[in-house]
Parts: structure tokens; sequence; C-alpha cells
């Protein structure tokens, strides 16, 4: 499936596109991109978020390629233009993460480290950040440094992912005339959704065991977007209406809610990470950034897991919703500059520096022999 170009939402320039395919028989979709800037600085590998899909990313990748990066991006199995796991091709649906963690080494092996040269990054949001921290362990010798925006380590207090924290809270405040509902302090709020944690993962990990693991969770559909006003990804509306535009176009990119089996999924995954020993476990260097004003997954968990990884760094960006990359321009400016800040790293800076004057000292002294040369000629 080639790529879809929009007026608003042009492919970048030299992209090339293809199929792999992995150990278990599934056609991921990648496209790939060499770097602009004036001076190559590694190749970044971009891991999306759920539903997501390469399209969505155009801005972020020239962004990285004027900085000098080469550029790998790719579907998850199930969206995107990758292959679809299901007869309803809209479920969001997989049934164990390991197989995203297919997806991502096949990627790696046979398109980031089979063409382009090293260092090598990942650039990672939400789900892809799950995916990548669940494997850190094979993923050490092949990446150089992360990045991971909004990392899905837990869902928000408030119950947000089953849509009912915000009417209740509401409803609550109009018969109480404001005295009670109101949102906890977040010193003081629960870092986590109990009711999802408690009754929500409990029954997705039934519903998967009875064969129901296909079906929506409580309140999904197969709806690919919400109305601006109700979304909880973005503040910047061009943004947003730019990915609405790219769906409008080809909707087969797009997928609806999740599924208990994705739900199911996604807590067997996330819930092994907040053991206290899988921070020092993780030996990938990597940069975590948090939303301040995210509504999709639990920043508070975030911080709580880089403090108990010593290779994890975390900076967060006050105001910002769940997709710092999509979101208006001075909270991804604290982004990129979080970024730059962290990638190639101060290690590789300094070898590419010592590269650049070692080539200036081969151009020197080739040219002072070809003048001596000239001279004893003359």
């Amino acid at each position: 499936m080639d790529l879809i170009d929009h007026p608003d939402n042009p492919v970048p320039d030299g992209a090339k596109t293809g199929f792999a395919t992995t150990a278990d028989g599934i056609r991921i979709r990648y496209a790939h991109w060499a770097g602009t800037g004036p001076h190559r600085r590694g190749t970044v590998t971009l891991l999306q978020g759920r539903a997501e899909f390469i399209e969505k990313y155009f801005e972020v990748v020239e962004d990285l390629r004027k900085r000098g990066f080469d550029v790998v991006a790719f579907d998850w199995r199930g969206q995107g233009g990758s292959q679809r796991v299901t007869r309803s091709s809209r479920r969001g649906h997989i049934s164990n993460f390991r197989k995203f963690r297919t997806d991502l080494r096949t990627i790696l092996k046979e398109v980031s480290l089979a063409h382009y040269a090293g260092p090598h990054f990942a650039l990672a949001h939400s789900t892809g950040g799950l995916v990548l921290l669940s494997d850190t362990a094979r993923l050490r010798t092949m990446l150089d440094r992360a990045v991971i925006t909004s990392p899905l380590l837990g869902l928000p207090s408030g119950s947000h992912a089953l849509g009912i924290g915000d009417s209740y809270r509401r409803f609550i405040r109009i018969i109480t005339f404001g005295l009670l509902g109101k949102p906890p302090l977040r010193a003081s709020a629960p870092k986590t959704s109990a009711v999802v944690e408690k009754i929500g993962y409990p029954l997705a990990r039934l519903m998967s065991i009875i064969g129901l693991g296909r079906l929506y969770v409580p309140g999904g559909n197969s709806k690919l977007m919400v109305p601006f006003e109700k979304n909880r990804q973005t503040s910047d509306r061009t943004r947003f209406e730019r990915c609405k535009k790219v769906l409008d176009k080809a909707p087969e990119l797009g997928i609806g809610s999740a599924t208990f089996g994705w739900l199911n999924a996604a807590a067997r995954t996330m819930m092994p990470l907040r053991k206290r020993a899988a921070g020092p476990g993780i030996k990938l260097p990597c940069l975590m950034l948090g939303a301040g004003e995210d509504r999709i997954v639990s920043t508070p968990i975030v911080e709580d897991f880089v403090a108990r990884t010593r290779s994890a760094a975390y900076v967060e960006i006050p105001g910002a919703a769940h997709e710092i990359m999509m979101e208006r321009d001075v909270y991804r400016d604290q982004f990129w500059a979080a970024f730059d800040a962290f990638i190639p790293g101060f290690e590789a800076e300094q070898e590419l520096a010592e590269a650049r004057l070692k080539s200036t000292a081969t151009v020197v002294r080739d040219a002072n022999k070809a003048g001596l040369a000239g001279i004893s000629q003359s």
C-alpha cells in the first residue's frame, strides 16, 4: 500500500516503502527516508501509538530529517497499512503484545539496521513505548538510546478509559451546587484508575479466556474519529483536523476502539513493569516525556517508573495533552528541546566532532602535500 498523499499532509520527498514479513507471516508496512540535514547524526525508528499510521507522522519525519537523521516508520500489525488480524478491519485487537515485539524486531533487522548505519535510536509514543520497554533486554543490542512520549504504563484515575469518570463528577457537582465532585488534587489523586484495574482488567482477562476477546470494550465502537471538542489527544485543532482529512481520504488506515483482547494484552504487559525490580532491569538509556494534561495514560505512573529506573530520565511538559508530538508548537518546542539534548547523546556528538576534525585535518594535509608537490615541480 502506497503512502497516502494529501495537500495538507504531503508525503516527504524521497520516501521508500515496502512490506516486511514477520516470522509468523504478518505483512508489516514500512517507509524510510534519508536525512537532509548538513551532518548525518544516526537513524531514528518511529514506534507509533495505538490506532495510528505512518501518514500521521509526516511532520515528525521532516523534523527528524532536518536534524540529520535517517528515519524509519512502520505500522503495527492490525492498523494502518499493515495486515489486519481480524475479519473486521476496524477492530483494534491483539491477543498478546509479544506479537508487537515481533513486528518491531522485524523492522529493526530488515529495514533500520539493514539500510542505515548507526547510531540507532527509537522514538516511541504511548503503546509503542510500552512495547519498547517490555523488550529492552533484547533491544539493547539493537538500539543506542530511546525517547518515549506518554508511555502506556497505566490508565489515568477517574476511569477515563471507560468514559464514566467525568460524567459522574459533573453529576455530583450539579446536585451539590459545586460543593462535591471536584477533581482531587494531583498530589492526593489516585495514580491509576481503580475501576479499570480492579474490574476492567479481570473482565478483559475473562472475556479473552472464554473466546470473546475480540469484542469491543464497554463503550467502544468502530468510529475512527471524534469531534475535536471531545478529543483527548491534542489541543491543536490544525494538527487534529489534518489527521482527520487523511482518514477521510483513506479510511482503511484507521481502526476503532480497543477490544477486550487488546486491553488484556496491554494489562499483562504493563503490570510486570510495576514491580520494583522492573526499573533496574531496564538497560537501554531512555528519556521519557509525560504530558501534564494527559487523560489517556497515567503520567504519575510514568514518574514512578522513571524514579526506579537508573537508565531513564524524565521530563514533564505542563499543559500538554497525550500526543505531545501532535500538540501546539508551545509544547512541541519543549519536546524537541528535550529530544535534542538527549539524542544522539554527548558521547555520539564527541565522536562526530572528532570525525569532522579528522576529516578536516586530512583535507589540510592533502592540500599541503599538493602544494609542496607543485613547488618542487616548478
